[in-house]
């Protein structure tokens, strides 16, 4: 039986991947230190699903704790997922993000040394803003973030990178794109207006709402993940390939709510790319990857489970 640690294990996709590890027949190993980015009693809850079970056993602490890594022996496999999110909010606190999302990578790589397979969390902010003519965008295209969360994830990528050549460890860099589902973040836009619409107040629109997100399920990224465990050696594009505007999005929203939304258009803020659109060719290649959650059904599976968690 594969041994695995999972970093951040407390958080929306973390939890998610730890459960279907343990459904996989894995032991895990979960590391968090509950960053108080967002609410503990979330994390607490996404803990819940899995905390008793048998083959999982958690350990309070820090990405950026040597010695406590030092302890975690006999770990086949690290999916390195911990880090600081947010790119509006890496603005008011470069320094951090850089000291635990590089540092904290550099940490990971340091001390395991000796494993079969790294599995490394990015993101598609490592891009920063392309022209249309661009999209949809390929692993090789050159990397220039726009904020201090894309530029500390892009120097983690980096880091990974060195590592995986001078050793044996196999690594897959992952570029999640827009994830969404059960548990999300409540800063992030589908549960922020979810939480907007359902209480009857007016949700923040960026712009003109035109802007484009490739919008991804969470089920679908977790397969990516697992399907990078077994396949990957590289960096691979995690998205749906199937973007859709901030408009349509409510849209769909608003009809799977069956109620109309309050909208209220707003200046975009620092940071906020116009559009994101994966090309998933050498995922689809190389992992057999193949999302199979469209948009419509992939919100009424979010809607549902809020609907009985805080209704």
């Amino acid at each position: 039986m594969k041994y695995a640690l999972v970093t951040g294990c407390a958080g929306f996709i973390a939890s998610h991947l730890v459960q279907r590890l343990l459904l996989d027949n894995w032991n895990v190993l979960g590391l968090d230190n509950f960053h108080p980015y967002y609410d503990k009693e979330l994390k607490l809850k996404n803990l819940a699903n899995f905390k008793d079970h048998k083959n999982f056993e958690f350990v309070e602490g820090s990405i950026l704790d040597l010695d406590l890594l030092k302890t975690f022996s006999n770990v086949d496999t690290v999916f390195h997922l911990a880090a600081i999110a947010g790119v509006r909010n890496s603005f008011n606190n470069p320094q951090e993000y850089f000291d635990i999302n590089v540092k904290g990578t550099e940490n990971i790589l340091k001390t395991f040394q000796n494993i079969d397979e790294l599995v490394f969390a990015s993101s598609s902010s490592v891009y920063g803003e392309l022209k249309q003519s661009e999209f949809p965008v390929k692993e090789t295209h050159s990397l220039n973030p726009i904020s201090p969360y894309g530029e500390s994830k892009k120097q983690s990528e980096l880091l990974c990178e060195h590592y995986s050549k001078s050793s044996k460890i196999r690594t897959s860099i992952l570029r999640f794109y827009t994830v969404y589902g059960p548990r999300q973040r409540p800063d992030e836009a589908i549960m922020k207006f979810l939480n907007l619409s359902i209480s009857g107040e007016p949700i923040p629109i960026f712009d003109d709402g035109a802007k484009i997100r490739d919008f991804t399920y969470i089920s679908d990224i977790v397969n990516g993940i697992i399907l990078s465990q077994k396949f990957g050696n590289g960096t691979y594009n995690l998205g749906s390939g199937n973007p859709i505007s901030v408009n349509q999005m409510v849209d769909i929203i608003e009809e799977k709510l069956g109620k109309k939304i309050k909208r209220q258009y707003t200046d975009s803020p620092k940071g906020d790319v116009f559009k994101t659109h994966a090309d998933i060719t050498k995922a689809e290649k190389e992992l057999k990857f193949f999302p199979t959650i469209k948009f419509q059904n992939g919100i009424e599976k979010t809607i549902e489970w809020h609907m009985n968690n805080f209704s």
